[in-house]
């Protein structure tokens, strides 16, 4: 009987860490590309906007000048996507980047 312990203790220990397991994480989708024509727009990965903050406006300002090159055209944003990717920027047609940008925020507990 000693030896059944440990084995008591292992599922139960189990059963009491599959309890802990939170809800899956939210996928948030990018919208699908834009055509050619449309507009593009940066959207931060967390739904925050610089139009209030001056310190993400600056922020913004910084890397869309270490990644975008001129003339700044959907070409040139599609070209910079994996650099202000890693800086925390996804790029989404200009009519979606509100609605993106929303869900970003709700994800991320902003809202």
């Amino acid at each position: 009987m000693k030896h059944a312990y440990p084995a008591i203790l292992a599922l139960l220990a189990a059963s009491v860490l599959a309890g802990c397991q939170s809800t899956a994480p939210t996928q948030v989708s990018v919208p699908p590309a834009a055509s050619a024509n449309e507009p593009l727009a940066w959207v931060r990965k967390d739904g925050q906007s610089g139009r209030a903050n001056p310190a993400l406006a600056d922020q913004f300002a910084t890397d869309r000048a270490a990644c975008v090159l001129p003339p700044g055209d959907n070409a040139a944003l599609r070209a910079a996507e994996a650099c202000m990717s890693a800086r925390g920027y996804v790029l989404v047609p200009a009519a979606q980047a509100a609605a993106t940008a929303a869900q970003f925020r709700k994800q991320a507990g902003y809202s």
